[in-house]
């Protein structure tokens, strides 16, 4: 159905993945879409922690005493096997994903360190493996790599249905945002939304002067830095982070994460709106 990709033109990191994740797993928490949450990073572990995977690689670790049990088949890296033989069908996506929530959202696993994946086929095929998999999924949410030196990383945003370009909440970073917009080849104006990583809503940058300096109609998005939120990414636990939240808030308990959950709300709204306001125009 759509596929919504995030991206970044800086060299470091700057909370692009964290956002990805809180985006994609609040969306499944809140509304009824099949959700696909797929890196692809290289050896990009911090999705796949998020949700226990790093401890149940470990556990089958040690108990077959062998360092490479997780099966390199798995996640992109078997997919992008599939894809080169023109063998991966929708229906065969879920052999190789996590599933998060039932029905709700699955995560895929990024391609390993590990000496016998190649990456750029695997990174290569990441276009085909989502023609195919957005067949079986109503949202698919991409945390793309950096940049736009590689051919394959503009193919996937020009074949995405929304971007959302992270940035950090600095000056130099809303001026490259302005240069950005320029380059209506790549992206399309009316696809895009723009995204503040790690929001301090007490810095004088704040998204509404932002979005004025920048002419947005619409006030700019952000994901709060939230150390409750972060801590559950390290200790593997954001499934139950999430769900623990929804019950606060259902209960109208107000907590350190009001205005982190606030802005994700106001986010996935956003998206919602701009997914309908494009399927509508075509």
């Amino acid at each position: 159905m759509a596929i919504i990709t995030f991206w970044n033109d800086n060299t470091g990191k700057i909370g692009q993945t964290h956002s990805a994740i809180a985006i994609a797993t609040f969306m499944a928490v809140e509304h009824n879409y099949k959700i696909l949450l797929m890196s692809t990073k290289y050896n990009d572990r911090v999705t796949f922690q998020a949700f226990g995977g790093e401890s149940a690689a470990k556990t089958v670790n040690l108990i077959a005493n062998k360092s490479n049990t997780m099966d390199l088949e798995s996640g992109l890296e078997g997919m992008s096997k599939l894809t080169a033989a023109n063998r991966l069908a929708p229906e065969m996506v879920p052999n190789y994903t996590k599933v998060i929530y039932k029905n709700r959202l699955e995560v895929v696993e990024a391609p390993r360190d590990n000496k016998d994946v190649d990456y750029d086929r695997v990174y290569n095929s990441c276009k085909d493996i989502l023609n195919v998999a957005k067949r079986y999924y109503d949202i698919i949410f991409v945390d793309l790599n950096n940049g736009l030196d590689q051919d394959i990383t503009k193919e996937i945003i020009k074949m995405s249905d929304i971007v959302i370009v992270n940035v950090e909440q600095k000056p130099s970073e809303f001026q490259k945002l302005i240069k950005l917009q320029e380059n209506t080849e790549i992206f399309n104006p009316k696809r895009i939304l723009k995204l503040i990583n790690n929001y301090d809503r007490k810095s004088k940058y704040s998204s509404r002067n932002i979005s004025r300096e920048l002419g947005e109609k619409k006030e700019i998005l952000t994901v709060p830095y939230c150390n409750l939120f972060s801590e559950s990414i390290q200790e593997e636990n954001t499934a139950e982070f999430f769900l623990n939240v929804r019950v606060k808030r259902l209960e109208g308990t107000e907590d350190r994460t009001s205005f982190f959950i606030h802005e994700l709300k106001r986010d996935v709204d956003s998206i919602i709106y701009k997914m309908q306001e494009l399927q509508m125009r075509f």
